[in-house]
């Protein structure tokens, strides 16, 4: 059995590097970065993915919703610094909820290739459209940083694989392997990547006519909801860590300042 998954690590792996080249690339910053993956083939691995989330999550059949998603994810893509991909934007939820989740999903996940999904709980909870797009705006400039395609080079092991496996295997133990492997693919970004895509998500927003401030006061409902309550997978501090910082940051790059209560809400280790 090792032997076997050994094996099958070892094609996917030759079948996405085939798919792949060292290419370097300006990020919205100016910086350059260098990624082991073609805009093809992250495209590729967007697509395969996204047919194993539509297995695992049901997409809601809510047409004015999908319509609200949609639309205010297609503005912000239109004023985003990454013109080359064709963006998906989808609300999504758990399956079987009563079996599987008695909490609200307020979280949200992009792909690689311009997918971005949004569970319907955030939907639910934002406040207004300023706030959904504060979110959606978050998850489009993973895209642009490409966060999400150097979160799948370094993950072509089990995970990937795992959740691959679930568009030819249907039984109730691939898909709760791919479940799980899929949730630790959502909590993988690093707090600097968070940050980041909190400040592109406060130029996005702008650009696209919405109030930027939404990103903040989307923020501030997390973590309130993280005071209140104990951490869970979704709302936890790998996947959204130290929200005082993003909170202060998307401050600072809304009006350019910080205020004192958001200086001494940051942790003492992290100030300068």
């Amino acid at each position: 059995m090792r032997k076997i998954a050994l094996l099958l690590s070892f094609l996917a792996a030759c079948i996405f590097i085939a798919s792949a080249h060292a290419i370097e690339f300006e990020t919205s910053t100016g910086e350059e970065d260098i990624v082991l993956m073609s805009t093809d083939g992250e495209v590729n691995m967007g697509d395969s993915l996204s047919k194993s989330v539509e297995k695992q999550y049901q997409v809601v059949k809510d047409e004015a919703l999908q319509k609200r998603v949609n639309d205010i994810g297609q503005k912000i893509a239109s004023v985003c610094d990454r013109k080359d991909l064709i963006y998906h934007f989808k609300a999504i939820d758990v399956k079987d909820r009563d079996k599987n989740l008695d909490e609200p999903v307020i979280n949200a996940f992009a792909l690689p290739g311009g997918y971005v999904y949004v569970f319907k709980d955030l939907c639910d909870k934002v406040k207004n459209d300023d706030e959904l797009a504060g979110v959606i705006a978050h998850e489009v400039s993973h895209i642009v940083a490409r966060h999400s395609a150097k979160r799948m080079q370094s993950a072509i092991g089990a995970n990937i694989l795992m959740i691959l496996a679930t568009q030819t295997q249907t039984d109730n133990q691939s898909l709760g392997r791919a479940y799980t492997a899929m949730n630790s693919l959502m909590q993988a970004y690093s707090r600097e990547d968070e940050t980041f895509a909190d400040k592109l998500a406060v130029k996005y927003t702008r650009k696209a006519g919405y109030n930027p401030t939404g990103v903040v006061t989307f923020l501030q409902q997390l973590w309130e909801i993280q005071k209140k309550e104990p951490l869970r997978p979704y709302i936890s501090e790998r996947s959204h860590p130290y929200l005082s910082i993003r909170i202060s940051s998307a401050k600072q790059e809304i009006s350019g300042k910080m205020d004192f209560n958001d200086y001494i809400n940051i942790p003492t280790q992290t100030r300068r």
